[in-house]
C-alpha cells in the first residue's frame, strides 16, 4: 500500500521532545521551583506538549549534574524550597537546541485508531467522530479565548502566533470531522440500501 521508502518511516520509533528543552526555555525567562515549572506547563504550551509531573524533577537533576542549571535553597520560615536558575552554559545549550530542526510530527490519536478498526461497526466509528468533533470545537473556543487575551495583554507576538496556529489546526480538524462524518453516514446508508435491495432480489428469486 505504501512505497518501500515511505515518508511515514514506520520502522522508526516516534520521536519525543526531550522535556529538558522546555524546562530550559522556562528558566531562560526566570528562576523557578519544580512546582513553578509544573504550573508553567499548564500555560498555552500545554495544549501542544504534555509532560508528566514525574519527569520534571529527574530532568532538573540531570540538568544540574550537567551544569546547565544551578540550584539554591531558600528558607521561608520552617519550609525550604529549591530554586533553579539557568547557567550561561545552559543558555548556550538552549539556543543551540532551539536552532535545530524540529522532529517530524507523529500523531498519537486513539480516536483515529478506533475509527480505523470500526469498519465492521460503522455506527461506533460515527460516535467516535462526533465525540472528537465536539471536543475539538470546545478546544477551539478555549484557544480563541487565549488568543484574544494574549492580544489584549500584549503577549509575545511569537507565542500568540503559536497559539493561534494551534487554534487553526484544531478548528480545521473539527470541520474535517463534521464533513467526513456526514460523508461516512451517507456512504453507510447507500451501502445498507444496496444490501437490502440485494436481499430482496434474492428472496424474490427464491419464491419464483
Amino acid at each position: 500500500m505504501f512505497p518501500a521508502q515511505s515518508a511515514l518511516e514506520f520502522d522508526k520509533l516516534p520521536p519525543r521532545m526531550d522535556v529538558k528543552f522546555p524546562i530550559l526555555g522556562f528558566l531562560m525567562e526566570s528562576e523557578a521551583t519544580g512546582y513553578d515549572l509544573k504550573q508553567r506547563f499548564q500555560d498555552p504550551v500545554g495544549f501542544f506538549y504534555r509532560v508528566s509531573d514525574g519527569s520534571i524533577y529527574p530532568a532538573l537533576k540531570k540538568l544540574a549534574r550537567d551544569g546547565l542549571v544551578k540550584l539554591r535553597t531558600e528558607r521561608r520560615g520552617r519550609r525550604a524550597r529549591k530554586v533553579y536558575a539557568i547557567t550561561p552554559g545552559g543558555r548556550a545549550h538552549f539556543i543551540k537546541m532551539l536552532r535545530e530542526p524540529a522532529q517530524p510530527v507523529f500523531v498519537f490519536d486513539e480516536t483515529q485508531v478506533k475509527i480505523y478498526f470500526a469498519d465492521r461497526e460503522p455506527e461506533i466509528a460515527l460516535e467516535h467522530m462526533e465525540r472528537a468533533r465536539r471536543d475539538d470545537e470546545e478546544r477551539t473556543a478555549i484557544l480563541s479565548q487565549m488568543v484574544a487575551e494574549m492580544r489584549r495583554t500584549g503577549a509575545s507576538p511569537v507565542r500568540t502566533t503559536m497559539v493561534e496556529l494551534g487554534r487553526e489546526i484544531v478548528e480545521a480538524k473539527a470541520r474535517a470531522l463534521a464533513r467526513l462524518g456526514s460523508q461516512l453516514k451517507r456512504e453507510i446508508q447507500v451501502k445498507r440500501r444496496r444490501i437490502s435491495r440485494t436481499k430482496q432480489s434474492r428472496i424474490g428469486e427464491a419464491t419464483r
